[in-house]
């Protein structure tokens, strides 16, 4: 079995071919936009510098509801813990 020259994880998608269909597809785009505008669009989007990583952190949390301390200190322990309740049917 021959392995996609890109990707090097998935099977090519012909016998003859070297590109498994999610690389070909990637390479079809970079063939119509280009292969540096492509880069650049990666580059800005997927790859995060540390201050972005700082914000994106930083905005998650404040985005996050706080827990109060009461039961924060509840959950500590094992001995806390009780079985949640559920909806089941009831057996007559």
């Amino acid at each position: 079995m021959t392995y996609c020259r890109f990707c090097e994880s998935k099977p090519v998608e012909a016998w003859f071919g070297s590109w498994c269909s999610e690389c070909r597809q990637i390479k079809n785009l970079c063939n119509v936009y280009g292969y540096e505008r492509v880069l650049e669009i990666l580059k800005k989007c997927c790859i995060r510098n540390e201050n972005q990583l700082e914000n994106k952190i930083r905005n998650h949390k404040e985005r996050l509801p706080s827990i109060p301390e009461e039961i924060e200190t509840e959950c500590d322990g094992d001995e806390s813990y009780e079985k949640p309740k559920t909806r089941a049917k009831k057996t007559k």
